[in-house]
């Protein structure tokens, strides 16, 4: 049944993501992978995925791999971030900690977290649960952290400490970014660097400067958290890429850290991998796909490849529909045109903040309703400091202008009395 499933997700992902795509020079010399794994939200592991998932990370951690990992990010840090090469050589990355995972369980594969769902309020997610991540660091004690997977570990780079994290003030965690927004980012980004920038100075900065600790460095591999968060990136882009196969699979433009244009043919930092090797999932080392294209294919191959995919039958999308033409048009391009629009670019799900984790068995739980209390008042995310800022030697008129964007999205959106389907009132008990 696992081979076959393998076969069916490498059908859908190759109707979606490579017809009729004419491959740059060496590329046509990629095989096709024979099966592949399919990433899931982490929440929909079933207890027996999460059972092998993290006994595979206990496995890397004992054989030093997490060290390692750390010690090459940061090795590498100032020349992968803020440029065009930051999605590519993540999406490497983090297929490459997949495949020291599959060394000890072939069935293994790195989850996704959709921090999208926990915008609102992420430390109460209940991936940082001690049951799973673990959550903040105990501000007595170094800031360790000391439930979850990595609650005991003792890592050795740069020098020997526990996992650390610090949430700062008041044991909390501002807004990260909504659905709402990285919805608008993927249906107004054209060009491979304006998702890039769009992902890399919003939904990917905020969740390393907020958990703080190790994940706030240049050595933030060390903390698990990091490959659930960068395989949410990579998922993103993945989908960004499938929405239009035939121009987007091998798209990449922009400049690399010294301002030199980028091409398909260089390689990647420290590596003698060429960019185009990891632009087309499901083949060469490229072997996984995601549940979110899996899900967007429906099941039959003609209509994903007539179609691209349907449009998701979610409260949010039909209310943002609802929007005036003038803001469909500045922040929802393709809601603005009419008719079926592909879910690939549409993170607008029926989603549900306080939905446990599936590998804790339950079955049932009472349906999520937002509150009313909370319509017309959507929060704005959280902002990138400037030590962050100059750690990731980001673009700082790139930053704020990603930031202002946002803030004016929600002001927009607070001024039509607008309710995001995802929030609740945290004042009130469930």
């Amino acid at each position: 049944m696992r081979l076959l499933a393998s076969v069916v997700g490498l059908a859908l992902l190759v109707a979606q993501q490579v017809a009729c795509v004419t491959p740059p020079p060496g590329a046509d010399s990629l095989q096709a992978c024979s099966s592949v794994v399919t990433r899931k939200e982490v929440r929909d592991l079933s207890p027996e995925e999460w059972s092998a998932y993290s006994s595979a990370v206990q496995s890397a951690y004992n054989d030093r791999w997490i060290d390692w990992f750390g010690f090459l990010h940061d090795r590498v840090a100032g020349v992968i971030h803020s440029n065009a090469v930051f999605l590519v050589y993540h999406r490497k990355m983090t297929r490459d900690y997949e495949q020291i995972l599959q060394q000890y369980n072939p069935s293994v594969a790195v989850p996704f977290w959709n921090t999208l769902i926990d915008y609102q309020n992420p430390g109460g997610s209940p991936v940082l649960s001690d049951s799973y991540f673990g959550g903040n660091g105990n501000a007595a004690s170094d800031n360790c952290v000391t439930g979850g997977i990595a609650g005991s570990w003792k890592l050795t780079f740069p020098d020997v400490h526990c996992l650390r994290r610090n949430f700062g003030e008041a044991d909390t965690i501002k807004s990260w970014y909504s659905p709402e927004f990285i919805t608008s980012v993927l249906q107004r980004s054209t060009a491979y660097s304006d998702l890039r920038a769009g992902l890399e100075n919003t939904i990917h900065g905020l969740p390393h400067l907020s958990l703080g600790g190790d994940m706030n460095t240049m050595h933030s591999p060390l903390d698990p958290v990091f490959w659930l968060h960068h395989s949410n990136i990579d998922r993103l882009f993945s989908q960004w890429q499938a929405v239009n196969p035939d121009e987007r699979t091998y798209a990449y433009d922009g400049t690399d850290i010294k301002n030199n244009a980028v091409s398909l043919n260089d390689h990647l930092t420290s590596t003698t991998t060429p960019v185009y090797e990891v632009m087309r999932l499901g083949y060469g080392s490229m072997c996984y796909t995601y549940s979110t294209i899996q899900a967007a294919g429906g099941s039959s191959n003609n209509l994903a490849r007539r179609q691209k995919c349907i449009v998701r039958p979610s409260k949010a999308t039909e209310a943002v529909r609802k929007l005036p033409p003038k803001l469909l048009s500045s922040y929802y391009p393709s809601f603005a045109k009419g008719g079926v629009v592909s879910a690939l670019e549409n993170e607008l799900g029926d989603y549900d903040p306080r939905r446990p984790m599936s590998a804790d068995g339950v079955v049932e739980h009472k349906p999520f309703v937002a509150s009313e209390k909370m319509r017309g008042h959507m929060p704005k995310a959280g902002t990138l400091d400037n030590m962050y800022i100059k750690m990731m030697g980001a673009n700082v008129t790139e930053v704020k202008q990603f930031e202002k964007m946002a803030d004016e999205m929600v002001d927009a959106l607070n001024s039509e009395n607008y309710l995001s389907p995802y929030l609740v009132d945290l004042l009130e008990k469930e």
